[in-house]
């Protein structure tokens, strides 16, 4: 083979490798894509106090940013209520209520979050007081978990998936016991899916979903 042809064929391959490495999206572009994909209101069906085989209700589940810097540099504001006649929107109690804290370090190796809990009066706060009620927020006062309980953010075809870390476990006060979160969810263009056991130390659930919960974009 020639010297000419060698050369050749060594740039076509650094060319093709070039533009591969330009074609895959950064961690960046990814996080980004993902906080525009979030943002919106979802419908569907749960059961009633986290019992599979027991009665189903109607619920909304929205998502939208919010500015609290000494949260996190990018956050979205989770809550859950019933789905009511939207001239009853004010008075939809708040059953859930999160703020997901996205890490943005530049150095980070994967898009991981991890999630504030805010008290149902803390919500109800926040909705008599719009934004500047953000600004009064203090980490301290909100329920927070262990540092290795986070979500690990990746993409598909279709959407991107969140799946918890798999060493994630804390002494619950409420259950009495060390449990275990199982938790994944799923947001794409048409819906938000979301799976929430929690287990006990017998590794059995306490509550549970019922498997992937399925909520359509308004």
């Amino acid at each position: 083979m020639s010297g000419v042809r060698v050369l050749l064929l060594a740039c076509a391959a650094l060319a093709t490798t070039g533009a591969n490495a330009q074609d895959t999206p950064t961690l960046e572009q990814e996080l980004s894509a993902l906080l525009a994909s979030l943002p919106g209101e979802f419908v569907g069906t749960a059961p009633k106090g986290m019992t599979p085989q027991g009665e189903t209700h109607q619920l909304m589940h929205r998502f939208r940013a919010v500015t609290a810097p000494q949260l996190g540099e990018r956050l979205m504001y989770y809550t859950v209520t019933p789905d009511t006649p939207a001239n009853d929107t004010a008075q939809r109690p708040i059953l859930q209520a999160k703020v997901f804290v996205f890490e943005s370090a530049p150095t980070r190796s994967a898009n991981t979050m991890h999630a504030l809990v805010l008290t149902q009066a803390q919500a109800e706060a926040l909705r008599d007081e719009g934004d500047a009620g953000w600004q009064k927020l203090e980490r301290e006062g909100l329920m927070s978990f262990p540092s290795d309980c986070f979500f690990t953010w990746t993409r598909d075809e279709a959407g991107f998936n969140a799946a918890g870390s798999t060493t994630c476990s804390y002494e619950s006060r409420a259950f009495k016991q060390v449990i275990t979160p199982r938790m994944r969810y799923r947001i794409s263009e048409e819906s938000f899916q979301f799976e929430e056991p929690l287990l006990g130390e017998d590794g059995q659930a306490i509550v549970s979903t019922g498997g992937l919960q399925s909520a359509a974009r308004q």
